[in-house]
């Protein structure tokens, strides 16, 4: 019992909190991909957000593309958030709209940065990250591809470019569009990438921070066991929403939901809380997820209430992405993969 009550504290102690954003132009759901004339106007909308950062203690590591780096006004505005309150910044490639534009980037399939060849995949995130370097002062270390299009293909990019961390690997999840990610088999805890499967550890120097996705509930190991076995299937992720699949993302899910996956990561043993969004989800209209102003008010409600949770019930230490690494160590990130 004793050695019990010791373990408990340490372990409440190795808990991070990471707050995720795909900071990008609007459109997104628009089903059309242009490559120029992108509006970033929900940059201006994000102070209302990051007040709740300031609140409740939590450090946002902002993903940006190319549009938003390449705006002035925006650019501005994030690195305020940088200056004052330590905020991240990170990369995130829109292939359609990030140069250089050459042959491929033309069809649905290449909107997925994994399906590129690797040269493209290299001579992008080079482009994007001298942008972001010349507007913010340095390179970014943490990553995640656009319509979650990662494979093994990007992790020697990621490595030749200094990149650190990937939060690109959404567990139990897969793409049926054209070309899609395929993570059904991929772990939930933290774990260093391998170059010929993103979804096993390897050794690679770049550590995977996977989304916080999982099925809540009693029968939650169970089901996902099924769904590693089975991999992706037909109507297989419908069934598993309605058996409990949930994820620690407050545009889609009520704050009674994301409690529960987060008590579950904490049931489990698992690591690292990552809350994740879209920025565009402060601009009222700019997504389907908040389509009014007091709709916008309301995901800032729940964004609070889960951050408060996470930080205040379960003893997680809020962090830059890029400092999940350190803060797990080695002995972490080599272990146990689920």
């Amino acid at each position: 019992m004793l050695a019990r009550l010791l373990v408990m504290p340490i372990m409440a102690r190795m808990r991070a909190l990471v707050v995720t954003i795909d900071t990008e132009e609007e459109g997104r759901w628009s089903s059309s991909y242009p490559a120029t004339g992108n509006s970033v106007g929900n940059i201006a909308c994000l102070p209302r957000v990051q007040q709740v950062f300031r609140r409740t203690g939590a450090v946002p590591t902002y993903l940006v593309d190319y549009p938003v780096a390449s705006d002035p006004a925006a650019r501005a505005i994030l690195a305020r958030f940088v200056q004052d309150d330590g905020s991240e910044i990170g990369a995130h490639l829109h292939p359609w709209c990030n140069p250089p534009f050459g042959s491929n980037g033309k069809t649905r399939r290449d909107t997925y940065p994994h399906n590129l060849p690797v040269a493209d995949q290299r001579a992008k995130l080079e482009e994007l990250c001298a942008v972001l370097e010349k507007g913010f002062g340095s390179r970014p270390r943490t990553y995640r591809a656009g319509r979650w299009g990662f494979d093994h293909t990007t992790v020697p990019v990621l490595e030749e470019m200094g990149f650190t961390v990937d939060t690109s690997v959404t567990p139990l999840w897969w793409d049926r569009g054209d070309g899609g990610p395929a993570f059904a088999r991929a772990p939930h805890r933290p774990y260093r990438l391998n170059r010929a499967d993103a979804c096993r550890p390897g050794d690679s120097t770049v550590v995977e921070v996977p989304m916080s996705h999982l099925v809540v509930g009693a029968h939650g190991r169970a089901l996902e066991g099924i769904v590693r076995l089975t991999g992706p299937a037909p109507g297989l992720r419908r069934v598993l929403v309605g058996l409990g699949l949930r994820s620690l993302r407050p545009e889609q899910h009520s704050l009674s939901e994301m409690r529960a996956v987060a008590d579950t990561i904490a049931a489990r043993g698992l690591t690292v809380f990552n809350v994740m969004f879209h920025s565009s989800v402060a601009l009222p209209g700019a997504t389907p997820y908040a389509k009014r102003a007091e709709d916008v008010e309301e995901f800032c409600r729940r964004l609070e209430g889960i951050l408060e949770h996470i930080v205040s019930h379960l003893s997680a230490r809020p962090m830059a992405l890029r400092d999940v690494p350190a803060f797990l160590g080695a002995s972490i990130l080599s272990g146990g993969a689920r």
